[in-house]
């Protein structure tokens, strides 16, 4: 009982110190005296690793960032991903979700085409058949023939190699290719990464699928050719929870020990606050089991959780808004090898969504920001990240 009191102050005094929340106009690294990064030192072994990269030609630094709509939008994780590109050099394309084959309002990012029935499984409505881990989906034929064609455009002039990461089940892919030479590497008990590689460069090609149970495919990767830089890895399920991710999960841990990130980001809560039964107890003591199971299968990784914008949907304000993002705070409060960085106060804590729509930073559902609202998110997380 005394921990918990102490905690509950911690929160207070930490809230009460953040609460001159700043803006685009008002805001100065050197001014402004609000560290929004809580437990700083959580983050030595990234600056070491970062710093590392100047010296050695081979490192990699990969960052896995999960989250909801905000990460799948990709603006506010792709700034945070330019300016570390930009300072340290960009390593192989990182894994990707094919957004774009279920949400026509995502960017392209693959050039990639579908034929047949290609359904999606997501964490959103979980199904004891299709089991998901760190991207929160995946995608399976649902037609008893299907097709993924890839074709080369400005982003990719070339196509080299094709990484698919996937369920596994003891038997491989149901998949027909007409050239190239495939390798299937089984990376744990339910996760495997199979890898078609070709002898020179093709401009188009397409890949076969019979239907299967075991068929579920997580992400794609191409042209995967690691040199020293950064790998930013992001997931993003539009309309998730943070309870859905470490409760929906089940292979989580194993494909999170494969892709071994250096830091892992997690940016969830807007969609809990909205959730008027929340228990935050019960998703408190969930959390605390998840960060645990993280620490275990991944010591080398650093964790960072942000905490959740303030927002008004649908003209409402999120009533458990301050019981989630406490859910955050308590969770790096009680764990100094978790970072926090709170997105909430550096938009000026409750009430500050309204400045932020008079600024044009949200979008008319004033739950979504826009293109130069999102972009400040990420310059502000670049701020406290550099400081």
């Amino acid at each position: 009982m005394k921990k918990l009191l102490f905690l509950g102050v911690v929160v207070i005094l930490l809230a009460a110190k953040c609460q001159n929340g700043v803006t685009k106009d008002t805001f100065n690294a050197q001014k402004n005296p609000i560290d929004t990064i809580l437990h700083r030192n959580a983050l030595t072994d990234v600056f070491t690793a970062l710093n590392n990269l100047k010296s050695s030609n081979d490192s990699v630094f990969s960052i896995l960032h999960i989250g909801d709509s905000h990460v799948e939008i990709g603006q506010f994780s792709g700034e945070i991903k330019r300016q570390l590109e930009k300072k340290y050099g960009k390593s192989e394309d990182a894994w990707m979700f094919p957004y774009q084959f279920f949400n026509k309002q995502s960017q392209k990012v693959f050039p990639i085409d579908t034929l047949g029935t290609w359904k999606r499984a997501s964490i959103k409505y979980p199904m004891e058949t299709k089991q998901l881990g760190v991207t929160g989906l995946g995608f399976y034929l649902n037609s008893e023939i299907g097709k993924l064609t890839f074709t080369s455009n400005a982003l990719y002039p070339e196509i080299t190699k094709i990484s698919l990461l996937h369920y596994y089940d003891g038997n491989p892919l149901p998949i027909h290719i007409q050239k190239g030479k495939i390798h299937t590497q089984v990376i744990s008990k339910n996760t495997a990464i199979t890898e078609i590689t070709f002898s020179s460069s093709e401009h188009a090609y397409a890949m076969e699928f019979t239907k299967s149970d075991n068929l579920l495919i997580y992400a794609i990767k191409l042209n995967s050719h690691p040199k020293r830089g950064i790998s930013y890895h992001k997931f993003g399920v539009a309309g998730s929870t943070l309870q859905q991710f470490v409760t929906n999960t089940p292979l989580f841990m194993e494909q999170f020990r494969a892709i071994k990130p250096n830091l892992l980001i997690v940016s969830l809560g807007t969609n809990d606050s909205y959730i008027d039964t929340l228990n935050e107890q019960k998703l408190l003591h969930e959390v605390r089991m998840f960060t645990e199971k993280l620490s275990r299968s991944s010591s080398k990784t650093n964790i960072l959780f942000t905490t959740a914008p303030d927002t008004k949907y649908d003209d409402r304000r999120p009533q458990r808004l301050t019981e989630i993002n406490r859910i955050i705070r308590t969770i790096a409060i009680e764990n100094p090898s978790i970072a926090m960085w709170d997105l909430h106060q550096i938009m000026g804590g409750d009430g500050s969504v309204d400045v932020w729509i008079k600024k044009n930073y949200m979008i008319f559902d004033h739950l979504h920001f826009t293109t130069a609202g999102y972009k400040l998110q990420g310059e502000l997380f670049m701020e406290a990240f550099w400081k």
